[in-house]
């Protein structure tokens, strides 16, 4: 559990949160690499794609270690035992999986080497040597620990002699090759949409669709595609979270790129305005969201912003595989933590979530593939939701929204619901809000051992789940009746409007597929959890204050009164 003291200060944006309350719901994601909770045991699979698609077992690559295994002692003096990456990779670069295909590898693709929570290290096949990238499930004659301190290691782990400093990889579960090279085909243009709404955020005003092409052809290109700009991200350091010396794990995301300005971009819609706020949306689903002067006005640290269509590794969109993405041209080459924190509102701070602590990362800002920029001119009344059970603390309208906007990678965060009369409800599951504050867990994004939502205490009825409005109307639910069910829904929107504060409906609604009418509740402001002797005998453990409980509190009462007051 956070340090309270540390969470006053900084409090994690409910993406954050989400992006493993929900992957620590215990989901059952697109995660194919896990570690079982036996540490003298392991069980997992590892995905490789490219021409054709691979599985290997736990067992599979085990007995392919065993006839081509290397080593890699480490500086540390820990040696570690795996496989060469180049064979791997050889398993799907062609139809042949026994050889490493030299001919396509001198034709450039790109190696994109991802994590269980979503973090990737990208190489091209130039970078690779025989035994000098080892894809390691072993040290010291043992199994790999599943953390070293807050960093996540086992399964599998990218470590070797040739590794770049910085572009290790733990908790492997997939592997990707892509590019031209892979599918014998010249891919199309990767095409972006800029949008701008009216005042109610629903109807389009203007829109156009271009290509990269065309914006490195019509607009003015920024960065000279050989100077490195990085994204810091987490420090793994708990007494150094903000890291303002920017020299802690800088290698994330370091590219070399070329791009255009978003300011030029939105100026093709009729640009922005002081107040409003552009969103940025991925191929995957996952949102980032900056402000008018982040995009116009940015401070000197923050530099200008871009979407890199090239960067010196990959080339040009689609060969750069990340292509639109965001930069900050900093004078210091590097947006750091400290940064995001001067350069953003609270509401778009990115953190990343290990071993209890919320860790601050500039990184999450990073959006790749961005394929939509919208301009919302409309600012919403704000609100809380208010959560108490073993711990209180509330949600902010910005978070829930974060929460749902983290797309692929969440792993069920947003969820919809097409009601008999044809209306489409958006929002989250109920149970991932329940595994907010239901034990001392409340986040995590490690997927090797998530504890988020204690599907115990669910299973055993320990608690009852009670949902109220500002009117005083309460619905509830056992524990285990909403167990990790994705058909009771806490939606923010309908029809892919959210609800209007003159709306009943606003905030927030319960609704969803396993919903009796009569417990389809509008309004919802607070979520309790009331803890009853369990039949296994478990009862509530002693109730404890999460962070900002005062502002939980001040929050409802102040909701409250504001829709009691419009409403008489």
């Amino acid at each position: 559990m956070i340090p309270k003291a540390e969470y006053q200060q900084e409090r994690a944006p409910f993406t954050y949160l989400m992006v493993a309350l929900f992957l620590l719901s215990g989901a059952t994601g697109i995660v194919t690499a896990e570690s079982t909770a036996d540490s003298t045991t392991a069980s997992w699979t590892l995905t490789l794609k490219g021409v054709g698609e691979e599985t290997v077992s736990a067992d599979a690559f085990r007995e392919i270690k065993a006839g081509d295994g290397i080593t890699y002692t480490a500086p540390d003096g820990s040696i570690y035992t795996g496989v060469p990456l180049k064979l791997l990779i050889g398993m799907v670069d062609d139809a042949d999986p026994a050889t490493f295909n030299a001919t396509r590898a001198a034709e450039g693709y790109s190696i994109i080497i991802r994590a269980t929570d979503w973090h990737d290290r990208i190489f091209s096949p130039s970078d690779l040597t025989d035994t000098g990238f080892c894809v390691a499930d072993s040290v010291n004659g043992g199994l790999l620990p599943k953390q070293d301190g807050d960093i996540k290691i086992a399964p599998l782990i990218l470590v070797g002699e040739d590794v770049p400093p910085g572009m290790g990889i733990g908790n492997i579960m997939d592997i990707t090759l892509t590019g031209a090279a892979i599918t014998g085909e010249a891919e199309d243009a990767v095409n972006l949409m800029v949008i701008r709404y009216d005042e109610e955020g629903g109807n389009v005003l203007n829109a156009t669709t271009i290509d990269c092409r065309w914006m490195r052809d019509h607009l003015p290109v920024h960065g000279d595609g050989v100077t490195t700009y990085s994204f810091q991200g987490p420090t793994f350091d708990t007494a150094d979270l903000w890291n303002p010396t920017e020299d802690k794990n800088l290698e994330k995301v370091r590219e070399a790129p070329r791009g255009t300005a978003i300011s030029d971009l939105c100026d093709l819609v009729g640009g922005m305005q002081e107040g409003e706020e552009l969103r940025m949306t991925s191929t995957d689903g996952y949102v980032v969201e900056l402000m008018y002067e982040n995009i116009y006005t940015p401070k000197e640290k923050q530099g200008t912003a871009i979407l890199a269509w090239e960067t010196k590794k990959e080339g040009f969109a689609p060969e750069y595989t990340g292509g639109p993405a965001l930069f900050f041209l900093s004078p210091d080459h590097v947006f750091g933590n400290q940064d995001m924190k001067e350069c953003t509102d609270p509401g778009y701070w990115r953190h990343y979530w290990c071993a209890g602590t919320s860790y601050p990362s500039a990184a999450g800002l990073a959006v790749r593939n961005v394929e939509k920029l919208e301009i919302y001119t409309r600012e919403q009344a704000d609100w809380a939701l208010n959560l108490s059970g073993y711990l209180t603390t509330s949600i902010s309208k910005k978070e829930f929204e974060q929460g749902l906007a983290c797309g692929e990678r969440a792993h069920g965060h947003a969820m919809t619901y097409t009601d008999g009369d044809g209306h489409v409800w958006k929002g989250m599951p109920l149970y991932m809000l329940v595994g907010w504050v239901d034990d001392a867990c409340q986040h995590d994004e490690n997927l090797v051992d998530n504890k988020a939502y204690n599907v115990t205490l669910a299973r055993n009825d320990a608690y009852t789940v009670i949902l109220g409005n500002a009117d005083g109307d309460t619905i509830s639910f056992t524990s285990s009746e909403i167990m990790r069910n994705r058909d009771y829904l806490v939606v923010n929107q309908a029809d892919n409007h959210t609800f209007g504060i003159d709306s009943d409906i606003w905030p927030l609604a319960l609704r969803g597929e396993a919903v009796p009418k009569e417990k389809a509740i509008d309004g919802i402001t607070t979520l309790t959890l009331v803890y009853d002797a369990a039949p296994s005998g478990n009862v509530k453990p002693d109730a404890m204050v999460a962070p900002f409980p005062w502002a939980a509190v001040f929050a409802g009462i102040a909701l409250a009164g504001y829709v009691l007051r419009r409403r008489s």
